[in-house]
């Protein structure tokens, strides 16, 4: 099992209408077969750790490649991806772990 984690560092005071944004990223990509989509959002972090964050889990990085592959295609999430990255301080990141326990 995999984890598929994208952060997000927003601008200050737009991480609400980011987190909505991302909200709508979850529903496309729960249509997509994305396990367990979610929106995890910062309440008590380090100076510099990221506002939000989107979370999905995938069996194996095939599946989790051919998901990501299936949203990305979708105009709905270009529409999204361009709303998103005018809220951003910064570029989205992504991190990939392997679930060991």
């Amino acid at each position: 099992m995999y984890v598929s984690r994208l952060t997000f560092a927003t601008q200050p005071g737009r991480t609400h209408e980011a987190e909505e944004k991302l909200t709508a990223l979850r529903d496309l990509v729960a249509a997509a077969g994305g396990r367990r989509p979610r929106v995890l959002r910062s309440h008590f972090a380090s100076l510099g750790a990221p506002d939000l964050v989107f979370e999905q889990e995938a069996p194996d990085l095939a599946a989790l490649e051919a998901e990501i592959g299936a949203v990305t295609s979708d105009p709905r999430f270009q529409a999204l991806s361009r709303d998103i990255s005018g809220l951003l301080a910064a570029t989205s990141k992504r991190e990939v772990y392997q679930v060991i326990d």
